[in-house]
């Protein structure tokens, strides 16, 4: 067997072309990682744009429905404004006509009164026995449950 002995200076040579190598292959390896990060970062960039314009799409989109809502809500308020001002209308109408019926009533009431004030007391006499009588039957209903 041969022994194969190196001297310093072939060891320092061959320790200086691996270092060679290392360095070449680093180097290699560097810019291949230099160039998959731009082109990573070339093919993010419409992604990234894309949803840029997504976003500003859904933001104008609840922009518009909130208006939108805000319009029907407006809307409604003043429907309703105007259904409760008709209904008071023709309340204070119906109001109005139903004193100038009771006024008429009253002054038709005290006329009869005046010209058979007789007949008118015979009247409010069975009138109010007729009361009496319902709310003592009523009374006694209650007793019995």
């Amino acid at each position: 067997m041969t022994d194969d002995i190196k001297t310093p200076s072939q060891i320092a040579d061959e320790a200086r072309l691996s270092g060679q190598y290392a360095g070449d292959s680093a180097g290699r390896l560097a810019s291949e990682a230099q160039a998959n990060t731009a082109s990573t970062v070339q093919a993010l960039r419409p992604a990234g744009e894309d949803a840029k314009a997504t976003g500003r799409d859904a933001l104008a989109t609840a922009k518009s429905l909130a208006s939108d809502a805000k319009a029907v809500a407006g809307d409604a308020w003043n429907t309703a404004r105007s259904y409760a001002k008709t209904a008071s209308g023709v309340a204070g109408e119906k109001l109005g006509e139903f004193k100038v019926k009771a006024s008429g009533f009253q002054e038709t009431a005290a006329q009869r009164i005046a010209n058979e004030p007789i007949k008118a007391v015979a009247i409010g006499a069975a009138a109010g026995a007729l009361l009496a009588a319902l709310v003592m039957r009523r009374g006694r209903d209650r007793r019995d449950y």
